[in-house]
């Protein structure tokens, strides 16, 4: 759960990310993968695992925004 301000960055980006992964199903699939994967490496470095997944959030991040 996330609490954020409607509007904001953050919002937005989440907005834009959970759209994108709705609409890209190989996408979905990759991150699911990736969780899991960063799951069982990091079953108790909660930070390590979210590290884990950033690159991946940012690239889809820059394609919902239309960026190169």
């Amino acid at each position: 759960m996330h609490l954020t301000l409607v509007g904001s960055a953050f919002w937005t980006d989440h907005r834009a990310f959970r759209d994108w992964m709705r609409t890209h199903p190989a996408a979905m699939a990759e991150y699911a993968a990736l969780k899991r994967s960063l799951a069982e490496q990091y079953p108790d470095d909660r930070e390590a695992y979210t590290d884990g997944k950033t690159g991946f959030v940012e690239r889809i991040l820059r394609m919902a925004r239309g960026e190169p």
